[in-house]
């Protein structure tokens, strides 16, 4: 079985992105407590006429606004699972940043990245995206996510803060 290189450098890349602690300005000013757990793990199926996925990501939040017009931006990586009807599956690797606004529990969530999606030992790099809803209690360990996107369609999620 042959193997592909660009896999897994892809993949490395992504755990290395994910794991790392990214460092961007910091205040002297004393941040006041955060709102939302900083990291996510959520799972999510998706559906167009001619296929089906199953993801799961990682989510890390990296700035909250302390302001009244809440804004928090963040990163994520994940894998993606595609069945469609007429010919075969494949896996994509999916890197996007995105932002959530709202105040409480209501969430607008956009995002936006790149996809490396693999048939076999075939690959293309595409667009990433995501426009939904988000339904997350500030410090609550429960969200929900609901959207459209590519490279996960029409999408269902549920995930877990920490």
């Amino acid at each position: 079985m042959k193997t592909n290189n660009y896999q897994y450098s892809f993949v490395i890349f992504l755990l290395f992105i994910a794991l790392s602690p990214i460092y961007s300005q910091q205040d002297s000013i004393k941040q006041t407590e955060s709102i939302y757990r900083k990291n996510i793990i959520h799972g999510s199926i998706g559906t167009i006429a001619i296929g089906y996925s199953a993801s799961i990501f990682y989510d890390r939040i990296l700035f909250e606004s302390q302001k009244e017009s809440k804004f928090t931006t963040f990163l994520r990586v994940g894998y993606q699972g595609n069945i469609f009807v007429l010919s075969k599956g494949g896996n994509a690797y999916i890197l996007e940043g995105g932002i959530l606004t709202g105040n409480n529990f209501s969430h607008f969530e956009g995002a936006l990245g790149v996809t490396y999606f693999t048939v076999d030992y075939n690959y293309r790099v595409l667009p990433a995206f995501s426009i939904g809803y988000r339904g997350q209690k500030p410090k609550g360990s429960f969200m929900y996510r609901t959207g459209i996107g590519n490279p996960e369609w029409l999408y269902f999620g549920l995930g877990f803060a920490f």
